[in-house]
C-alpha cells in the first residue's frame, strides 16, 4: 500500500511542477505538501545550495547539474532521514530535472511560436504589398502599403518612409500613422543626432529607447506628435541606398526587442515592390522624354526642312523659268539641281516615314492608319475602329507598333493580306479602358507578322508604353499579333495589369 501511496504522491506533485509557468512559485505548495506526506513540522524545497542549521537538516539535491536543497527538521530520527536520502531525495531530483527541462523546452516552443507569427506576420505584409504591385496600384498607394505594413508587423503607431535627399538630410516621402497624427509629408531634416543616421552613416538598422533630450529637429517633432521612441532600417532599391524606414510608438515602454532587425528584415523584402515603383517611373519618364523630343524632331521636319526644301524647288523653277533660251547649260545645270533636290526630298520623305505622319496628329490614329496601309508593300485592311481619338501617347504608342509589324511583314515573301482591327475594351475588373490592336495574315500561317530577330524590340516598346505583346502561331492557322494598350498612359500609370484578350 505504501508504494501505490507514494506513486500517487508523485502523480500529484509532478502535476504540479509540470503545469506551473515557474517552477519556483510552486515550490512552497510541494513543500507543504510533501511535509504532510512525511508527517513531519515541515519541510522546503530550494532551487538553490542552502546549508543547514540546528534547526535544519540540509539534504542536497542535483538534477541537470544545478544544486538544490530539501530541508527537513533537525531532530528527525536518523532512520527516517535514511529514507529520505534514499528514496524522496532521488525522486525530487528526477521531478526538479523534468520540470525545468520541461519549462526550458515550453520556452523554447514559445520562443519558435512567436517568431513563426513574427514570421507569418510579416510574410503577410510583403504579399500584400507585392499584390498592390502586381494589381497595377499607382506608386503613391504602392508607398502607403509600405508604411502601412511596417506598422502593423511592430505593432507601432506610426510610420515614416524618408528618402536621402542629400549626404546629411532626408525627406519625408511617405506616411503612416494612427488617426490624429501628421504624417509630415514633404518635411526635411538633417540626420546629425537622429536615429536615420546610424542608417545612413553605416546602413544599419538602428533604435531610440527615448527622445527624452534627444537633439534635432525630427527628436522635436516627435515629442511634439507624443512619440516616444523609434526604431529605423535601411531601405536600398536596385542594391543602392535609397532611404529609410522609420516606426515611432507613443508608448512610455522602449520598442520591443529586436525591433529593428525586423524592420530591417522586412524593408529588405519591399526594395523589390519599391524598385518596380522607381522602375516605372523612369520608365514613365523615359517615354515622355522620348514623345516629347521625338515631336519636337518632327515638327522640325515637317515644318521646317521640308517646307524649306518646296520652297527652295519652286525658286529654282521661277529661276529656270526666266533664264534666256540661249544659256541652255545654265538651263541644264537649274535642272539637274531641281532633280537634285527633288531626290533629296524623296529620301527625306522615307526617313520620316518612321517618324509621326501629320495626319496622326491632326486627324488620328485611325486615318493615320488607313494611309500607312496605302503606303504598305503588303494589301492592309483596316477595321473602322474606335470614333474617338484617344490620348495622343496610346495613339502614336499603337501607330508605331502597327507601322513596325508591317514593316516585318512586308519583309516576308510568302505574306498575302494582312487585317489589322482596332478597338477599345473596359476591364469589369478595374474598370481601366484599354486599345487593342490586332494583326493577323490572311493567309495559312506562312507569313511571319513579327520576324522573331525583330519580336525583342517591338516588344520592349510595347512594354515601355505600358502594353503588352501578345503573338499566335497556331499550326497551318494564320499568325496573329495583339498589341494591347492601357489608355491612360499619360496618368503614369505604368504596370503589368492588363486584361486578357482572345
Amino acid at each position: 500500500m505504501e508504494a501505490y501511496q507514494e506513486a500517487d504522491f508523485l502523480a500529484v506533485l509532478s502535476r504540479l511542477m509540470l503545469c506551473a509557468d515557474d517552477v519556483r512559485s510552486v515550490l512552497p505548495e510541494v513543500s507543504r505538501r510533501l511535509a504532510l506526506q512525511l508527517r513531519v513540522p515541515f519541510a522546503a524545497i530550494e532551487f538553490d545550495s542552502v546549508p543547514g542549521d540546528e534547526r535544519r537538516v540540509a539534504l542536497p539535491l542535483q538534477y541537470r547539474s544545478q544544486p538544490g536543497t530539501l530541508l527537513v527538521p533537525a531532530d528527525l530520527p536518523e532512520p527516517t532521514l535514511q529514507r529520505l536520502r534514499d528514496r524522496v531525495v532521488p525522486q525530487l531530483e528526477t521531478l526538479l530535472a523534468v520540470a525545468t527541462e520541461y519549462k526550458a523546452m515550453a520556452e523554447s516552443l514559445r520562443t519558435s511560436r512567436d517568431q513563426l507569427h513574427d514570421l507569418a506576420t510579416e510574410q503577410a505584409g510583403l504579399r500584400r504589398v507585392a499584390v498592390l504591385v502586381a494589381s497595377g496600384a499607382p506608386p503613391a498607394d504602392v508607398l502607403a502599403g509600405i508604411v502601412a505594413e511596417a506598422a502593423t508587423l511592430l505593432d507601432a503607431d506610426a510610420t515614416r518612409l524618408m528618402r536621402y535627399t542629400s549626404a546629411d538630410t532626408v525627406t519625408v516621402f511617405a506616411g503612416y500613422g494612427t488617426p490624429g497624427t501628421e504624417t509630415w509629408l514633404g518635411r526635411r531634416f538633417h540626420i546629425d543626432g537622429d536615429v536615420t543616421e546610424p542608417v545612413l552613416r553605416a546602413s544599419r538598422p538602428a533604435r531610440v529607447d527615448s527622445y527624452d533630450g534627444c537633439p534635432g529637429a525630427f527628436a522635436d517633432l516627435a515629442r511634439r506628435e507624443g512619440f516616444t521612441s523609434s526604431v529605423a532600417a535601411p531601405f536600398s532599391v536596385g542594391g543602392r541606398p535609397w532611404g529609410s524606414l522609420v516606426v515611432l510608438w507613443s508608448r512610455r515602454e522602449p520598442p520591443p526587442p529586436g525591433a529593428e532587425e525586423r524592420l530591417a528584415q522586412f524593408a529588405k523584402g519591399v526594395a523589390t515592390a519599391m524598385a518596380n515603383v522607381e522602375s516605372n517611373a523612369s520608365r514613365a519618364r523615359i517615354v515622355r522624354g522620348v514623345e516629347e523630343d521625338r515631336r519636337r524632331f518632327e515638327h522640325d521636319v515637317h515644318d521646317v526642312v521640308q517646307q524649306r526644301l518646296v520652297s527652295l524647288g519652286l525658286e529654282l523653277r521661277a529661276a529656270e523659268a526666266i533664264v534666256p533660251d540661249e544659256l541652255d547649260e545654265l538651263k541644264a545645270r537649274l535642272s539637274r539641281t531641281i532633280d537634285g533636290l527633288t531626290n533629296v526630298f524623296t529620301v527625306l520623305e522615307e526617313i520620316t516615314r518612321g517618324i509621326h505622319p501629320a495626319i496622326l496628329t491632326q486627324a488620328g490614329l485611325m486615318p493615320a492608319l488607313k494611309a500607312l496601309a496605302r503606303r504598305s508593300a503588303v494589301p492592309v485592311t483596316i477595321s473602322p475602329g474606335p470614333e474617338r481619338q484617344l490620348p495622343r501617347s496610346v495613339e502614336v504608342a499603337a501607330y508605331d507598333a502597327v507601322c513596325e509589324v508591317l514593316t516585318n511583314a512586308a519583309k516576308d515573301v510568302h505574306a498575302p493580306s494582312i487585317n489589322v482591327d482596332v478597338d477599345t475594351t473596359v476591364d469589369r475588373a478595374t474598370g481601366r479602358e484599354f486599345l487593342v490592336v490586332s494583326v493577323r495574315d490572311d493567309g495559312v500561317g506562312e507569313a511571319d507578322l513579327s520576324l522573331d530577330t525583330e519580336l525583342v524590340g517591338l516588344t520592349d516598346w510595347v512594354e515601355a508604353h505600358g502594353g503588352r505583346l501578345q503573338i499566335s502561331r497556331p499550326a497551318g492557322r494564320a499568325t496573329s499579333l495583339c498589341i494591347i494598350f492601357p489608355t491612360d498612359i499619360d496618368s503614369g500609370r505604368f504596370d503589368g495589369a492588363l486584361p486578357d484578350v482572345d
